[in-house]
């Protein structure tokens, strides 16, 4: 990292970070560039979870390669009369896993209902579970980055 006086590498605040972004950015694999998209997500017990439809490109190229990257930040203040940005963000790599075991995907969608704060009845009747798309993201590294400036 080259501001290394912006470098956080408390695993607290990067836990804080994902927990406090509304939307965490998931880079894939192809087989010519990499495919980002914004998805729901929860950090549960280490792992992150993503909730999806059961189908789809995200999955098909998970099941192809699935090394994965990621990055959500928060608290983004654009300050124009500086021209700079103050933020927290984190950027990870890990390993995707489709789920399905239904006592998972429950977790995972507890998880995710608690991050957005939905209001929702769960748990899902077991005969939804099938149309439900979850992944769970192990994560394998992360880097934080920080930097505020006065209000």
């Amino acid at each position: 990292m080259r501001r290394k006086e912006r470098e956080r590498t408390d695993r607290a605040f990067m836990e804080q970070v994902l927990k406090d972004a509304d939307t965490l950015w998931l880079s894939l694999n192809t087989e010519g560039a990499p495919y980002v998209i914004p998805v729901n997500h929860a950090l549960h017990e280490g792992v992150l979870y993503i909730h999806c439809a059961n189908e789809g490109l995200k999955l098909d190229l998970i099941r192809r390669d699935p090394r994965v990257g990621f990055a959500a930040a928060t608290d983004v203040r654009i300050i124009r009369e500086r021209s700079t940005t103050a933020y927290r963000s984190v950027c990870g790599s890990g390993t995707a896993v489709i789920v399905e075991d239904e006592a998972e995907k429950q977790t995972a969608l507890v998880a995710i209902r608690d991050q957005y704060q939905a209001i929702c009845d769960l748990p899902a009747p077991a005969s939804r579970l099938p149309q439900i798309g979850i992944v769970r993201i192990v994560i394998e590294s992360l880097t934080g980055k920080e930097k505020t400036l006065p209000a």
